[in-house]
């Protein structure tokens, strides 16, 4: 399951003008379709000076099996993803929980990924003292992965080179399960010889994670502690382990 995390959007109107905020904690939500003792959801604050109303669109997300390029968003008019309330309404200084439930007649093959944009709208009938002279809509989007315990990731990594002072690598995830690259510790070896260890979250912790989803390829890039000239990259090797 992913750690709680609050995301902050922050909006200046000016120089001298206070800072208010959309806050959402979690952004990210893991839950299992099996799951029916718990709902997951997600909270959303408003810390702006006006009322807020947004409409809500869930998005399957598609990864590039080959990890080129960006994923692709999919819009969904019938989701098996529930998002509920479909619609959110936030005077100044409210919050409102949205839940979620996999509704879907059978659960996926493989784990899955879905965007849920909470898409701002215009709110009429305001009072003129809080309408922005400039009007700036807001698009929030949140993570939901569906992940099963069944599927398992089974991760390959290929195509090992050097950047400056950093070694990057394509990660094939072949199983049907997602990870992430903080679920494993890792070791980096050079001529055979372990030459450097990071463990379960460490990289995390400075703000570093990979997702790996579900066949498909995703690159990761880890700073290295020793000198490795180019010529020798071949003789680096990465093990990955839980």
């Amino acid at each position: 399951m992913c750690n709680f995390i609050k995301v902050f959007l922050f909006i200046s109107l000016s120089m001298i003008s206070p800072i208010y905020a959309i806050e959402v904690a979690p952004m990210v939500i893991t839950f299992s379709p099996f799951e029916t003792s718990q709902i997951p959801s997600s909270t959303i604050y408003n810390d702006l000076s006006r009322d807020v109303a947004f409409e809500i669109q869930v998005y399957e997300v598609r990864f590039d099996p080959l990890g080129l390029s960006e994923p692709s968003l999919i819009p969904l008019e019938d989701s098996p993803l529930w998002v509920f309330p479909p619609l959110l309404y936030l005077k100044s200084g409210k919050n409102q929980r949205i839940q979620f439930r996999w509704l879907g007649e059978a659960v996926p093959k493989t784990d899955k990924t879905y965007q849920v944009s909470l898409i701002e709208q215009s709110v009429k009938n305001e009072p003129e003292e809080k309408q922005s002279k400039l009007t700036v809509l807001l698009n929030i989007n949140l993570i939901v992965h569906i992940d099963q315990l069944q599927m398992l990731p089974n991760l390959n990594i290929e195509n090992i080179t050097l950047d400056q002072d950093s070694i990057v690598a394509k990660v094939v995830n072949n199983g049907d399960g997602a990870s992430r690259l903080s679920d494993y510790d890792m070791s980096i070896f050079y001529n055979g010889v372990k030459r450097e260890m990071y463990y379960k979250d460490q990289l995390k912790s400075q703000g570093y994670d990979v997702f790996f989803p579900p066949l498909s390829s995703a690159f990761i890039r880890v700073p290295l502690d020793f000198f490795v000239a180019n010529s020798n990259s071949k003789k680096l090797h990465i093990e990955l382990f839980k």
